[in-house]
């Protein structure tokens, strides 16, 4: 881990993803409610790919509840290779999964 203190001209320099996420005008990804969280899609990350999401408070924890779910499910002993397809397919089923759970929730 890396720690850098930086103006806020810098930081949206290096982080212009997270810099849009810390806007007073953010929404959840997802559902587009009030703010929780906003920080680096860990999924992405295990990709070595830089994805900042914002997510309300149910969002966070449905997206969190349902990625563990399924990381926990993985088989041992994968490959790097098939590791990271899996994540791959991972995101896509949390995302596809977010999706539906908004649908069958309602509105905010």
């Amino acid at each position: 881990m890396q720690k850098r203190d930086l103006c806020e001209e810098c930081f949206k320099a290096v982080s212009p993803d997270m810099g849009a996420a810390l806007s007073p005008n953010a929404r959840c990804h997802y559902c587009g409610g009030e703010p929780f969280c906003a920080g680096n899609d860990f999924l992405a990350l295990a990709m070595g790919l830089q994805e900042t999401k914002v997510l309300c408070v149910p969002c966070s924890e449905e997206f969190h509840r349902f990625a563990q779910r399924e990381l926990v499910a993985l088989p041992d002993g994968l490959s790097q290779e098939r590791q990271l397809a899996e994540i791959r397919q991972l995101r896509e089923r949390a995302d596809a999964h977010m999706k539906r759970w908004i649908s069958e929730r309602g509105s905010v």
